[in-house]
């Protein structure tokens, strides 16, 4: 592993990138990856030095306007790079799991329909409205991670997060609901 680190690390371009990214991040990535999800050690600093390496690499192909976009930029690919560790190491347990329970109960859950991921679509649309280091307050609180690390990524002072964590929770709530109710009175009307 440590010669494909090598060799990926030396085509990248240097040392300068990789420490810097490494420096700035991989302490917040690893605390977050093992803390949060539950991830071993040795597996957490597999998915920042994938990260990290992966940011590098593309590094050059964008811009951001601020420090904050940067950090949103790193999140996310560290979030992609978790969900591709979960996807693809299920165990056989988990499997046999999710097969008793629906042999026990007989009864299969059936996929919604698309009309009733509806709710869905317009919770997605008025996330998408959000700014990125809002979504990520939105994201992270709402996995109960602390203020005092969200900050970290979204270079927002802890003491503040907390109000508007509280503002933004309220008004996307009264945006969902607000288009739900539209959306109601649309179908309703047309009957």
């Amino acid at each position: 592993m440590n010669i494909v680190i090598n060799q990926y690390h030396n085509s990248v371009g240097g040392n300068k990138l990789v420490k810097q990214l490494y420096e700035q991040y991989a302490k917040k990535l690893l605390s977050y990856t093992i803390n949060r999800y539950s991830v071993n050690e040795d597996d957490a600093w597999t998915l920042v030095y994938k990260t990290i390496y992966r940011i590098a690499e593309v590094y050059d192909k964008y811009s951001f306007e601020n420090e904050q976009k940067q950090s949103g930029f790193v999140f996310k690919t560290h979030i992609n790079y978790l969900r591709n560790y979960f996807r693809d190491n299920k165990t056989f347990e988990s499997k046999n799991f999710e097969v008793e329970l629906n042999d026990k109960y007989f009864h299969v859950k059936e996929e919604v329909p698309a009309k009733e991921n509806l709710q869905l679509k317009i919770l997605q649309r008025e996330l998408d409205q959000l700014e990125e280091w809002e979504r990520i307050l939105l994201l992270m609180r709402g996995q109960g991670m602390p203020y005092s690390d969200i900050s970290k990524f979204v270079n927002k002072p802890e003491k503040q997060l907390k109000v508007y964590y509280a503002r933004l929770k309220k008004q996307l709530l009264i945006r969902v609901n607000d288009a739900l109710t539209r959306l109601n009175e649309l179908n309703h009307g047309k009957r």
